[in-house]
């Protein structure tokens, strides 16, 4: 007969021996719960954290635990949380949280607390391996399958498995962690947990959630957001105005958007680039509206007032596609058609060199070749001042952007304005040193230029006659 070892209360695990040595690595531990990177047991201890209001593991206490899982039984005995949400999305027949239809008679708070409690409690084998997530503890003797830790799979199939076992080897505290996970996790179409780093981030992203179930009493519906990826750059807005943008100097956030159902296992992940991350953030403190603006420019129609809401929560969104796939937004700074700029050039001048890289000096430079072209070009009749713009917004060849600078270069001798627009030098830096560059190319030159005359001309741009008297000028590929 197996032998069984003592049980011990939670008391006793959470206030025995200051420290507990891992028995393969000799490392030692003061706590009982800890950081481990996985985004399903993390979250779970964000949880607790956020139930006790503590900010680190090593702060919780047995009266923090037992409480959060008096909060969790409650609520998980109820068939909105057990069929509707744990069965359907998280953990199929789940017989920790009785989540199997079957057992609906017997589910109680008093019967989950009972399962939960007893996972902290249960013994370890040294026999078995060590946790596959934690690293610090010995698995489960029985394996775990995706009834009761999502996505790892539905047992009788060793070969799904690394270790060739028809389960995933994972202890029974990480095991009980991805329990309380769905308390702050967000129900989207599909079930959605934000992993950060610093873990604190963590804290701050899901905390809406708990908010939320605190309230009603249900799972979180992220502000019946249907696109995770646009309710996370909502929640980028609402945090970044706390944050200063040197804080996340190091800080990753990766998306989790799955499903675990008796229908299948699904899982997108959404890695957020760093660059970007501090980007929002910085928009979020400087130019909250120039960021909107932007926003605004990457739905395929653009909303009214009243319907930008609705667009957020529903449509995606091209800026967000292109920010999170490494791709320039650039053209989303500037409104041809308004003829406007979408956001401040300290916003501008920020994305250049964090994201595109862009070197300082050399925007510098770009910025002040527009001021020269502002210069001239504010002295010019209004038809004529119109018409010069309008040359550079329609420049889709480099040739057509070779003519912009002589044509403006001439209207600059014409008025009698002392010094050349930029020196022979300047001019080959503007149109050959950024050729090779798909984000910093010519045409990157051509967007930054556009936004500084539409930063300085709005108005007079808007109020100048569309109607151009003179015949265009056009100059030919080749033409000297």
């Amino acid at each position: 007969m197996k032998e069984i070892g003592q049980e011990k209360t939670l008391e006793e695990f959470l206030t025995g021996p200051g420290t507990r040595e891992h028995s393969a690595h000799g490392e030692k531990h003061s706590s009982l719960f800890t950081w481990t990177g996985h985004p399903f047991t993390d979250t779970g201890l964000v949880a607790l954290l956020l139930l006790s209001g503590k900010e680190k593991p090593e702060e919780l206490t047995s009266k923090d635990v037992e409480k959060a899982i008096e909060f969790a039984s409650r609520l998980y005995a109820r068939k909105e949380w057990s069929s509707g949400y744990i069965h359907a999305m998280m953990l199929p027949n789940s017989g920790i949280l009785m989540a199997n239809p079957s057992m609906s008679k017997k589910r109680t708070p008093e019967a989950i607390k009972a399962n939960l409690l007893a996972l902290l409690s249960e013994s370890e084998n040294p026999n078995a391996p060590i946790c596959e997530i934690c690293g610090r503890r010995h698995a489960r003797p029985k394996p775990v399958y995706r009834s009761d830790f999502p996505l790892v799979g539905t047992g009788g199939v060793p070969n799904y498995f690394p270790s060739g076992k028809d389960g995933a080897n994972i202890c029974s505290h990480c095991l009980f962690l991805a329990q309380m996970m769905p308390l702050v996790a967000y129900r989207l179409s599909r079930v959605l947990v934000i992993h950060a780093y610093p873990y604190e981030l963590m804290l701050e992203f899901h905390r809406e959630a708990l908010d939320d179930v605190r309230k009603t009493e249900l799972a979180s519906v992220a502000r019946n957001f249907r696109r995770p990826e646009n309710f996370l750059f909502e929640k980028l807005i609402d945090i970044g105005t706390r944050l200063e943008t040197g804080k996340l100097e190091n800080a990753s956030i990766t998306l989790y958007s799955f499903v675990n159902n008796n229908q299948g296992q699904e899982v997108d992940v959404i890695y957020i680039p760093n660059p970007v991350l501090r980007f929002v953030a910085f928009a979020a403190r400087v130019d909250r509206k120039g960021w909107s603006n932007i926003v605004k420019m990457g739905w395929r129609r653009r909303p009214s007032g009243d319907e930008v809401e609705e667009f957020k929560r529903r449509y995606p969104n091209d800026v967000y596609a292109r920010l999170l796939s490494g791709k320039s937004i650039l053209p989303y700074f500037i409104d041809p058609h308004g003829r406007q700029a979408n956001s401040s050039w300290k916003l501008l001048s920020f994305y250049c060199s964090e994201v595109l890289g862009l070197d300082k000096d050399a925007l510098e430079f770009v910025k002040g070749v527009a001021d020269r072209i502002v210069e001239t070009v504010e002295k010019l009749p209004d038809n004529k001042l119109s018409k010069r713009v309008r040359e550079l917004e329609r420049a889709e060849k480099l040739y057509q952007f070779e003519g912009f600078f002589i044509r403006v270069e001439r209207d600059r001798q014409e008025l009698g304005i002392p010094g050349a627009l930029m020196s022979f030098d300047d001019f080959a830096r503007i149109l050959t040193s950024y050729g090779e560059d798909l984000n910093v190319s010519w045409k990157t030159v051509r967007n930054l230029l556009l936004f500084r005359i539409y930063e300085k001309l709005h108005d007079r741009l808007m109020k100048a006659s569309e109607d151009v008297e003179e015949p265009e000028e056009e100059f030919e590929e080749g033409e000297e």
